[in-house]
């Protein structure tokens, strides 16, 4: 059983002696790497803002109160929870042995009700019931007097010390070195059911680093310019590209909360980690947070007009996470606008007045390369006959999504032309300018190449992803650069 076991996939091994103590099994962080109340929470802010403050009501009549209404007006995908599978082995293994197995939680008695229909694994299942919440001493005084002769207990926190005092064995879910102490000193000893911890690789995934690629393009003002050797700027710059990345993770990490149901019951998107369960909530909601607020506040101080067009990026693409990305034809536009942002916040960061030459080249070239990533996605739609999820696009719109992203690609083209005759040569910048118009003609063939993969059906990737992937693009980027060379003929400043 890997990582991404869900509570729909339930299949364990059996293989272990019998018992014949009940089997006594709590839910949050325990049954499920997760927070139950935190899941309502975070669906409730996404999906339901406006129930948020009827919900805060609730908090001052108690805790169990707080999380019925948290259930009733969130509501909670309890099939598609991520599974402990070293409890779920547990379980099996006290069932196999002829043991009853009972899930009893502090979370509210709605989602007890929905884990175990969902898993079909146990005998009974009892929650708080919106008025006295079942944690600590509460829920060993009720287990005492469910299970006079004895009962064995899966648990994972603190809280569940009082539970395993009365335990006839404690089960501890979880690498959790602070309650594993306090057991010791409490004469305990657990057995220990093994979870795999958070790695350094997943917090990359999560805050997709390698996406910071794509904040390069703030960089290109400042190399097109030719004033990359003077210092000052070029730590201006630098600390953009890292503000963009910074405010870009945050955004990353939003979409992952906004979409966590979803991405638990995609084939692939499962295995992130917060729909795995490897990042808590509780971590990922302040650190994103933190995140956003540090590159924006970051960006404003840089330099404001920096800072304006940081916030406009932030802004607009959390619209695209959240709706726009649903709109077809909006959702290409809305992509090939954040990256005409980052290419305009290069240019206001080093004091440049922005060129709209420059400006547009970026939206045409990314409208195209956006337009072919959703043509290749219809194609490959149209092939496999399954359904496009959550684009608004049909598989009959490829036709149109391949016009319409060739045709900007052409005029990317020729506004590269333009941008050369009216900005880049007058400046004097270029000993040997002609260099310059050999380069639409590199980047030309490019596109065509990028069409031509996705007319088959065999762009995978994001464009840019494939292109920082694809060796013929390394040539096609090579070329680029030696013409740019050619044409500087040693005129840096």
């Amino acid at each position: 059983m890997d990582d991404g076991t869900t509570l729909a996939m339930a299949e364990v091994r059996v293989d272990a002696p019998a018992r014949s103590r009940p089997l006594v099994v709590d839910l949050d962080h325990s049954l499920v790497r997760t927070d139950t109340l935190h899941e309502c929470l975070v669906t409730l802010a996404f999906r339901y803002p406006r129930r948020v403050p009827t919900v805060a009501r609730a908090l001052g009549q108690g805790r169990a109160a707080f999380k019925r209404a948290a259930m009733l007006h969130a509501g909670l995908d309890c099939e598609a929870l991520p599974l402990d599978p070293a409890v779920v082995e547990a379980i099996a293994r006290r069932r196999a042995s002829g043991g009853e197995v009972h899930l009893v939680t502090a979370a509210d008695q709605l989602i007890a009700d929905g884990v175990a229909a969902a898993t079909g694994l146990f005998d009974s299942a009892t929650g708080s019931d919106g008025t006295a919440n079942l944690k600590a001493e509460a829920k060993a005084e009720a287990l005492a007097r469910s299970f006079p002769n004895g009962f064995d207990y899966v648990g994972d926190s603190l809280a569940d010390v009082p539970v395993w005092r009365r335990a006839g064995v404690a089960l501890l879910a979880g690498d959790r070195r602070g309650v594993a102490r306090r057991l010791a000193h409490e004469r305990i000893v657990p057995e220990l059911l093994p979870r795999r911890s958070v790695r350094a690789r997943d917090w990359v995934k999560a805050l997709r680093l390698h996406q910071w690629s794509k904040n390069l393009l703030v960089l290109a003002p400042i190399v097109l310019s030719h004033e990359f050797l003077a210092p000052a700027l070029l730590l201006q710059a630098i600390a953009a590209f890292v503000l963009f990345g910074v405010v870009a993770s945050a955004t990353y990490l939003i979409n992952d909360l906004a979409d966590l149901s979803a991405d638990r019951r995609h084939p692939s998107k499962r295995y992130r980690a917060l729909a795995a369960g490897l990042i808590p909530l509780a971590t990922a909601v302040p650190l994103a947070a933190g995140l956003l607020s540090a590159g924006l506040i970051g960006g404003w101080l840089l330099a404001p007009a920096f800072g304006a067009t940081l916030s406009c990026y932030a802004a607009l693409t959390l619209l695209y996470s959240f709706r726009l990305k649903r709109e077809p034809l909006v959702d290409v536009a809305a992509i090939a606008a954040l990256f005409t942002l980052r290419v305009v916040a290069g240019m206001v960061v080093i004091g440049h007045p922005v060129s709209l030459w420059l400006a547009t080249f970026t939206a045409t070239l990314f409208l195209s390369l956006a337009l072919a990533k959703r043509s290749a996605e219809l194609v490959q739609a149209a092939r496999s006959g399954r359904p496009v999820h959550g684009r608004g696009y049909l598989p009959g719109d490829e036709p149109l999504t391949l016009a319409l992203g060739v045709a900007a690609g052409v005029v990317s083209v020729l506004v590269m032309v333009m941008y050369m005759s009216v900005d880049a040569m007058p400046s004097g910048l270029y000993a040997l300018d002609g260099a310059l118009y050999v380069i639409p003609a590199v980047l030309c063939l490019w596109v065509m190449r990028v069409w031509l993969l996705a007319h088959r059906g065999a762009l995978d990737d994001d464009p840019v992803i494939f292109a920082l992937r694809d060796r013929v693009s390394w040539w096609h980027a090579g070329a680029v650069a030696g013409l740019w060379l050619v044409a500087v003929g040693g005129r840096v400043a």
